[in-house]
């Protein structure tokens, strides 16, 4: 086993599988690299390095083989909240793992150097528990649940082209979905939310101020939000397509319309449910003819989100 089996003396991560090393956890310490690797990645190191090995003699790839045709890349509806879920609810679950784990340790430890007062202390300490996942990991797989509806319902729209999941330049954040259609470019952005929806006037007598609310809760953001990806979505077509209109859409998915379904607008910010989207990418325009180009302009602009 290479490295040095210590209590570490200052937090890090380990160098293998990223798992979070608090202050006196027990790890290796690879001195040559100067960097850490968990007890649980040291064993598995130790395992492969003492398991036998295959020898497999290669074999000259053909011409084609070594020149393949690229595959084009396409992007997922909710990939990367996902990916972000997934990251998220592993690093939560270890975390609270470890602390159950340092926890019994603790209390066999304590209980027999201190046979009395030891068991006293462990009776009186509360024992950590593997509670649920946290609100906050949670939202990102309600999130991609959203996204995967609207994708759903747009994938039989046709004359249209979908783009899902598409990375914001120079930051981590990302646009739901592009969708261009014959009237121009809607930037779909999807939120999966229960409750009531209306949009209230909360300005008073002399001035108008519309806000968004859902449940009785302010989502004022979510608009604004929309108008930010539009912003981008202008910036990314340039001058290529001056002319083609950028639209906003916020698809809610499991609110409350009430008795009549009425589209809603805030902002200039068109506000719909699943069902009544198609309606609204697809709409008549003066574009039809230039979808797949804006399209292709668009896709090499706005990479998908990893």
């Amino acid at each position: 086993m290479s490295g040095k089996l210590m209590s570490i003396r200052r937090a890090g991560s380990c160098v293998d599988c990223s798992a979070e090393l608090p202050v006196g956890t027990s790890a290796y310490w690879l001195a040559t690299e100067r960097v850490v690797r968990c007890v649980e990645c040291s064993v598995f190191a130790a395992d492969a390095l003492t398991a036998p090995q295959l020898v497999v003699t290669p074999t000259l790839p053909s011409p084609a083989a070594a020149n393949p045709t690229p595959e084009r890349v396409e992007d997922v509806a909710g990939g990367s909240a996902m990916h972000e879920y997934e990251r998220r609810s592993t690093r939560e679950l270890a975390r609270k793992e470890r602390a159950v784990s340092e926890d019994a340790e603790w209390r066999a430890t304590i209980k027999e150097s201190r046979p009395v007062m030891g068991r006293i202390a462990a009776a009186l300490t509360p024992k950590p528990v593997i509670t649920a996942e946290s609100q906050s990991t949670k939202a990102w797989k309600v999130g991609s649940e959203g996204e995967e509806r609207v994708a759903e319902v747009m994938a039989p729209i046709t004359g249209v082209a979908v783009l899902h999941d598409r990375l914001v330049p120079g930051t981590r954040a990302n646009i739901d979905h592009i969708v261009v259609g014959p009237a121009g470019v809607f930037v779909v952005d999807a939120k999966k939310y229960t409750g009531a929806l209306e949009v209230r006037d909360v300005g008073g007598l002399f001035r108008t101020d519309q806000r968004l609310y859902v449940n009785n809760r302010d989502r004022t953001k979510t608009v604004d939000g929309v108008l930010g990806q539009m912003e981008v979505v202008r910036t990314a077509l340039g001058d290529a397509f001056p002319d083609v209109p950028v639209r906003g859409v916020l698809c809610f998915i499991g609110s409350s319309w009430g008795w009549r379904l009425r589209i809603k607008i805030i902002k200039g910010v068109t506000v719909v449910w699943p069902d009544g989207l198609p309606g609204v990418v697809a709409a008549d325009g003066f574009h039809a003819g230039s979808v797949e180009a804006i399209a292709d302009h668009l896709r090499s602009k706005l990479k998908p989100a990893k």
